[in-house]
């Protein structure tokens, strides 16, 4: 709804003594009242085509103009746009808190009997005001709302005014009785309903009419199906002898790019260590264990026992005679005894130092001098624990330490060789943003001799540990593998079945084996090895996919899915096949082929090496299913 409203200034005077003294000037604007439900094109329909410049728009709360200042920004966008102005009239808060922020005036609504409250009220930001909107008097053109002079009736001077007609009527006896009897009589028959049963038979033949219509379209329409195929595919695998020539050497070769031949870098590194070592020499020092044994002789025969005699535990503690003892022989089944001091030796049979480990409880003495017949014949025990033992070993350098730690460096410098030189290839890949890689295998990486460098007069000195320096220079040749991947993928390409597409090049698999290493032409001749994944291509934009997709359609369609399943799964170029139809309960593929949908889905989520991703529509179309 529009409405055209003309207002005018006000002064200090009142409108009618202004009028009389001065000329009145006239704003003509236009007022739009928006509906709650009026989307933002519905208002820009009916703005466009006004040809007043001022127009205001009376927005009552909860309007959907005012769910999102998207909105309001659009409007005020167009309106702009035609050169007009516009001005909000409403007292929802969301609406004047997003009109505000955009930069739109805003006015509320004054509800009193001196201002109409559509077109009348003030500026809620002082600093804005417009003067027209504030007038207290408006003068309206033809289109808007018009205020009646005659007098207004109420619901009560109305029904005053109908018992006078009756009072009236009544006062005509004559023609009274008449004239209400034959109006009685029409509001009787205005009042009737007349209602007609319908035809039984009739309403039951078109119910049952408009179910068979309802079947048939069902049937017809809604069924659908998607069939999703998954192309059979295999690895193929193909070799290549590539020439890697030394890019300084063979600069003017190279430039020309020669078939499988890619340029090669030298790569020298100087490898620098510092190794701590222990050293494994030991020096006693403490006391050692000493006890009392009872040496026990079963023989008939005395037994002499040098000074320094050996006895022996079960774990290999040593103790020893410290003087020459005899121990009596055995009498009437009595075993000859004596008991003798012993002390431990410094170290046990494993040369371990025995210290306070010599500190044992009671257990057997056997004499590892003797044979196992003697050792039963004469042994020994403890009846009281040995006591006073006491560890204090020193660790000291030995020559065999010193030898031990030039040949352990040697070997880890070379042995570090290709994990320095890769480190050192990652380093420059890192800087130069290129993609080299180490070329390894025989002959491939060539060492220098290691220098080691030793602290001199270490032997003998009692040290824990001591460090030994060394250094050796390394030469590798590296190349670019995205060089050597590309020439293999022509190579793959190149053998793929043309019924096929690749879809995979695994570069994982990447092998390559030296088979001649030219060092006075500086060319390595390598023969690598690549893999790969073909498939059937069954993508409607290629020939054969869409004779293949053709095909297929033309069994299937309306047979039961079962049978359509085990047709195309016994094609050559399928691997998988399966069907979901709707509703999920029909036996059977629908009728129309444009019903039936074709996916096709990847054996893996690999991307694609050769071709974009495959996107159709339906009817015998396929869709991707990665």
């Amino acid at each position: 709804m529009t409405n055209p409203i003309t207002t005018r200034k006000i002064g200090k005077t009142p409108p009618s003594e202004e009028a009389k003294g001065k000329k009145t000037k006239t704003i003509t604007k236009k007022v739009v009242y928006i509906e709650i439900d009026d989307e933002i094109t519905a208002i820009y329909d009916r703005i466009k085509n006004l040809k007043m410049k001022n127009v205001y728009l009376v927005v009552p709360k909860r309007a959907i103009l005012f769910q999102s200042i998207v909105n309001l920004k659009i409007l005020k966008r167009k309106i702009e746009d035609m050169e007009k102005n516009i001005f909000i009239i409403t007292n929802d808060q969301n609406g004047i808190h997003l009109a505000s922020k955009i930069g739109l005036a805003v006015y509320d609504k004054l509800e009193n009997h001196d201002h109409p409250s559509l077109v009348s009220g003030k500026f809620l930001e002082e600093r804005n005001d417009i003067s027209p909107l504030k007038a207290s008097i408006n003068t309206l053109d033809d289109e808007a709302p018009q205020r009646r002079n005659e007098k207004k009736f109420s619901i009560t001077d109305l029904i005053k005014r109908d018992k006078k007609k009756s009072s009236h009527q009544v006062k005509n006896p004559v023609s009274a009785p008449g004239i209400l009897k034959q109006k009685d009589k029409q509001r009787e028959e205005r009042g009737k309903l007349v209602l007609v049963a319908p035809n039984r038979q009739a309403l039951i033949s078109l119910v049952v009419v408009s179910v068979m219509i309802l079947m048939i379209i069902t049937y017809i329409a809604l069924p659908g199906a998607t069939i999703i195929l998954t192309p059979k595919s295999n690895v193929i695998t193909t070799s290549v002898n590539v020439v890697l020539a030394d890019i300084e050497a063979n600069r003017a070769e190279l430039d020309i790019h020669p078939l499988h031949e890619i340029p090669s870098y030298s790569i020298t590194k100087k490898i620098s260590k510092v190794l701590t070592y222990q050293a494994t020499g030991k020096e006693f020092h403490g006391q050692n264990a000493t006890g009392i044994i009872t040496v026990i002789n079963t023989s008939t025969n005395d037994w002499p026992l040098l000074a320094k005699t050996r006895f022996q535990t079960g774990d290999g503690l040593v103790f020893r005679l410290q003087n020459p003892v005899t121990i009596p022989a055995a009498k009437a089944d009595k075993p000859g005894t004596k008991d003798v001091p012993v002390v431990a030796d410094e170290v046990d049979v494993y040369n371990q130092v025995i210290g306070e480990k010599g500190n044992i409880a009671p257990t057997k003495f056997f004499l590892p001098g003797l044979s196992a017949e003697n050792q039963k014949k004469l042994y020994a025990e403890n009846k009281q624990p040995f006591t006073s033992g006491k560890t204090l070993v020193s660790k000291l350098i030995t020559k065999q330490d010193l030898e031990a730690a030039n040949k352990k460096m040697a070997a880890d410098l070379k042995d570090s060789a290709l994990i320095e030189l890769q480190a050192y290839v990652k380093e420059k890949n890192d800087a130069q943003k290129t993609n080299l890689v180490l070329l390894t295998g025989r002959d491939a990486i060539i060492s220098g001799d290691a220098k080691v460098t030793v602290p001199p007069n270490l032997e003998g000195q009692k040290l824990e540990t001591f460090e030994v320096k060394g250094e050796i220079i390394v030469n590798g040749i590296a190349y670019s593998k995205d060089e050597l991947i590309s020439i293999l993928t022509t190579e793959l390409k190149l053998k793929k079945s043309p019924q096929k597409r690749l879809t995979y090049i695994d570069a994982d698999s990447l092998t390559y084996r030296i088979i001649d290493n030219d060092r006075n032409a500086k060319k390595i001749k390598i023969t690598a090895t690549i893999k790969g994944r073909e498939e059937y291509e069954i993508s409607p934009e290629k020939e054969n996919g869409d004779r293949l997709i053709k095909k297929i359609l033309e069994h299937i369609v309306g047979k039961e899915i079962k049978e359509s399943e085990s047709y195309i799964q016994n094609l050559p170029e399928i691997d998988k096949v399966k069907i979901e139809s709707w509703p999920a309960w029909a036996p059977s593929l629908p009728g129309i082929p444009d019903n039936i949908k074709v996916e096709i889905k990847r054996e893996s989520a690999t991307p694609d090496v050769e071709s974009p991703p495959i996107t159709t529509e339906p009817a015998g179309s396929v869709t991707p299913a990665d």
